[in-house]
């Protein structure tokens, strides 16, 4: 993916908030974003890194990150959070403390910029099959969605990790490794490190094509908002509160649909 396209996928916004961890997905975004705004044009760039103290060598990744924004003219904000113990496990609780890091730095008219790719892509698709979920669950990432009463924009949503490392050999960038991305413990790094590779021998392009399949759910997801809005908006009075009488006369899977709409109000 070109510089266009990733500047493309960002236009009209010009106030952007990196979520900036320091590896390689980041830093090429950053990279890129920073390019854009050497070209002349009147972007606004802010980084975030996120500390979970998860590794001893979190503060050095701090430096690091602080290092590469002060190279880029690029402020950069440390958020240090603690992740909750509610039994979720240890993926699911720091991304929950990433996002609400973001939300809390985000500044009015700001959008929320962050690096997952293709292949990142695919495991989320996989890793919702593996839960059991239907077409919103598998419609996986979007490029652009509602975050915060702003934008959460994923502008490399199409490009593939190969192609990323391709760009920062090209430009010699210099990254982070998370030595946690290489414990098959964690969920997305099993499928990372063992499902993944062996997928891709068999088919090389199974990530490509199980975007697709995430592409081609979240329209049903869409289209399916769009025809239900009139009828679930009849059913919700204005406390908010559901309207039983009539959904027991219709059918299971349109009952199922309101009501996963209705709980997402």
């Amino acid at each position: 993916m070109s510089l266009k396209s990733v500047i493309d996928a960002l236009r009209p916004y010009q106030k952007i908030l990196i979520a900036f961890s320091g590896g390689l997905d980041s830093s090429v975004l950053l990279h890129r974003l920073a390019q854009w705004r050497a070209s002349g044009q009147a972007v606004s760039l802010r980084a975030i890194h996120v500390h979970h103290g998860l590794s001893a060598n979190a503060d050095a990744w701090v430096a690091h990150c602080q290092r590469v924004c002060d190279a880029l003219n690029v402020p950069l904000e440390v958020a240090r959070v603690r992740l909750a113990d509610t039994g979720l496990g240890v993926e699911a609780h720091a991304r929950a403390a990433r996002y609400d890091a973001f939300r809390a730095a985000l500044r009015p008219d700001e959008v929320l910029v962050t690096a997952q790719h293709l292949d990142d892509q695919c495991e989320t698709l996989l890793l919702a099959l593996k839960r059991g979920s239907g077409p919103a669950g598998l419609s996986a990432m979007a490029a652009d969605s509602p975050f915060a009463s702003t934008r959460l924009l994923r502008p490399l949503l199409n490009e593939s990790r190969a192609s990323l490392q391709a760009w920062a050999d090209e430009h010699r960038l210099s990254w982070i490794e998370d030595e946690s991305n290489q414990d098959d413990a964690y969920d997305r790094n099993f499928l990372r490190l063992r499902i993944m590779p062996a997928l891709a021998a068999r088919w090389p392009h199974i990530a490509t094509a199980v975007a697709r399949s995430a592409a081609l759910c979240g329209e049903q997801e869409q289209l399916l908002d769009e025809l239900l809005a009139e009828q679930l908006a009849a059913l919700v009075g204005e406390a908010g509160q559901l309207a039983i009488a009539p959904l027991q006369a219709m059918s299971p899977p349109r009952r199922s649909a309101l009501l996963r709409r209705w709980l997402a109000l």
